[in-house]
């Protein structure tokens, strides 16, 4: 696949960066931000604001990234990138946010196990 730079964001280091979080739990942990994965993205070098199109072709060209699908398969989510910008006083800080249901987590309660033992034996 041939990668090529939108807007300005190298889509394949982007793509090595989200192929790194599905494989890796603690980078995972580490992007997390309450239901969100968190990827920072370099920061634009001009002064001006995204188009509501130019995010749209950023959000459609990272959910077609190989990386991107092997992440939502990881998560077993059918999840979307939402691209964000935020002007600051050193240019424009960006980043992409992929919102996730919280991971669900069983407790197994050993007492109950060993009730359940002693009833049946």
């Amino acid at each position: 696949m041939i990668y090529k730079k939108i807007s300005g964001i190298s889509m394949w280091k982007l793509n090595r960066t989200l192929k790194k979080l599905a494989f890796a739990r603690m980078e995972l942990e580490k992007q997390m931000r309450k239901e969100l994965i968190v990827v920072l993205l370099e920061p634009k070098k001009d002064n001006v604001l995204a188009s509501p199109e130019e995010k749209k072709e950023i959000e459609r060209t990272v959910q077609e990234l190989s990386g991107f699908e092997t992440l939502r398969i990881c998560l077993l989510e059918d999840c979307k990138p939402v691209y964000m910008e935020k002007m600051t006083n050193n240019g424009i800080s960006r980043w992409l946010e992929i919102p996730v249901n919280p991971l669900i987590t069983y407790e197994f309660l050993y007492e109950n196990q060993e009730n359940q033992v002693q009833k049946i034996g």
